[in-house]
């Protein structure tokens, strides 16, 4: 009987691996956007500083 307890522990913990998995999988387009966008910004803001230095 204590097999099948951790049978059932392990299956649920693959499961439950899986799920976070594929929703962390499932935000990456829409982050990966973001993150362009901030990288964007930040080398405008880096070329402005540069610009007033000269």
């Amino acid at each position: 009987m204590e097999l099948a307890g951790w049978v059932t522990v392990g299956t649920a913990a693959v499961v439950g691996g899986f799920t976070v998995l594929g929703h962390l999988f499932d935000q990456v387009p829409s982050l990966t956007q973001k993150m362009i966008t901030a990288i964007r910004s930040v080398r405008a803001v880096r070329d402005e500083l540069r610009s007033e230095r000269r």
